[in-house]
C-alpha cells in the first residue's frame, strides 16, 4: 500500500533512452545477467552526460498477469521477447547527445551479450513518474526488495494518432489509475520511432520494423501480488476498461527479475564504480571502510588521496 510519494526525485531526468536488449544466443541468462550488470555496466556508467541509469532484468511475456480485455492483444511473438531493459535519463537533449558520442565505445562490448539493442529515445515532458511509494530509488538488488515490478510495452490502435495516445495515457489513464493506493508506482514513457539508422554493432541489431515500433511503455509496482490484484479489481482501474481498447493495440506485460543502478543523481553508484556483485558483497559485510575517499579514489583512479 503506498503511503509517501517519492516522484519528485525523477523530475530533473528530463529525457530517456530506453533500451529493450535480447541476450546473445549461446550464452546462458545467468552468464548474461553476470556479464551485463558486473562488467558492461561500470563501463557505461563512466561515460558523460547520464543523469540516472537503471538496468532492469526481465522475464519473458508469458501472460497471466495483466487482466485480458477483448480487443488487445496481450501476447508477443517469439522474437519479440527480450530480456532486458536499460534506461538511461539525462537532464537535457544536449547530456543526451553527449552520452550518444561517448557511447561508441560500448558497441565492441554489446557483441559479447547481446544480439539485439532497440533504442527509444522520449522527448522532453514525455517521461514521467506520477506515482512512486518505493522508499529506495537506486536498488542493487536481484529480489528487487521483493516488490512486483512490471514493464508493460504498448502499441497504439492504427487508427488512432500518436498525439490522441499520448494524451490518453497522460492525461487520462495514469491520473486515473493513479489514484489507487494500492499502485505503488507508475511511471510512463511516450516513445519517438526508433531511429532505424543506428548501424549494427558487430551483430546486435539496432534496427525494428516500423509494425514492431512499440509507442509507450509502463513501469507498474506493488508492494506484493495482492495489493496487485487489488489495483485490478479497483474503481480507478476499472473505470479505464471501457477505453483501453479504443487506443491501445497491444500490451505485453514483462516481469521483473532484478533491479541494478549504475548512475544516480548524476553520480555512480557503488555499482556504477566497483560492479554490482563487489557493491553487494560490500553492503552485506558492512565494510565501510570501502567507501572512503582513499579508497574510491584509488580504485577510481589509482591513485591516493
Amino acid at each position: 500500500m503506498r503511503k509517501d510519494d517519492f516522484s519528485a526525485r525523477d523530475a530533473e531526468g528530463k529525457v530517456v533512452f530506453y533500451v529493450p536488449l535480447w541476450k546473445r544466443k549461446g550464452i546462458s541468462q545467468e552468464l548474461f545477467d553476470d556479464y551485463w550488470r558486473n562488467v558492461h555496466g561500470p563501463v557505461c556508467a563512466r561515460l558523460p552526460g547520464q543523469y540516472q541509469y537503471w538496468q532492469f532484468h526481465v522475464d519473458h511475456n508469458d501472460g497471466g498477469i495483466w487482466p485480458t480485455i477483448d480487443g488487445i492483444q496481450y501476447s508477443c511473438d517469439p522474437e519479440d521477447q527480450f530480456d532486458g531493459i536499460a534506461e538511461l535519463t539525462f537532464k537535457s537533449v544536449e547530456d543526451r547527445n553527449t552520452w550518444f558520442k561517448a557511447a561508441a565505445i560500448l558497441m565492441d562490448d554489446e557483441h559479447n551479450i547481446f544480439s539485439k539493442a532497440i533504442g527509444y529515445n522520449t522527448s522532453i515532458g514525455n517521461s514521467k513518474t506520477f506515482v512512486d511509494g518505493v522508499p529506495i530509488g537506486d536498488p542493487n538488488d536481484r529480489a528487487d526488495y521483493e516488490l512486483v515490478r512490471l514493464f508493460v510495452l504498448l502499441k497504439k490502435q492504427n487508427d488512432i494518432s500518436v498525439e490522441a495516445f499520448r494524451s490518453y495515457l497522460f492525461d487520462k489513464f495514469a491520473p486515473t489509475v493513479g489514484q489507487d493506493r494500492n499502485l505503488l508506482k507508475l511511471r510512463v514513457h511516450q516513445f519517438e520511432e526508433v531511429d532505424n539508422s543506428r548501424p549494427p554493432a558487430a551483430g546486435v541489431d539496432h534496427g525494428e520494423a516500423p509494425e514492431k515500433n512499440y509507442q509507450g511503455a509502463l513501469e507498474v509496482a506493488f508492494s506484493d501480488r495482492l495489493h496487485m490484484e487489488r489495483f485490478f479489481a479497483s474503481s480507478e482501474y476499472q473505470s479505464t476498461i471501457a477505453d483501453q481498447p479504443r487506443y491501445i493495440k497491444q500490451l505485453c506485460t514483462f516481469p521483473c527479475r532484478a533491479t541494478y543502478t549504475f548512475v544516480y543523481d548524476g553520480k555512480m553508484t557503488l555499482a556504477g564504480q566497483r560492479s554490482s556483485t563487489v557493491a553487494q558483497l560490500i553492503t552485506s559485510i558492512g565494510a565501510v571502510n570501502q567507501l572512503q575517499d582513499d579508497i574510491s579514489q584509488l580504485m577510481l583512479y589509482q591513485k591516493l588521496s
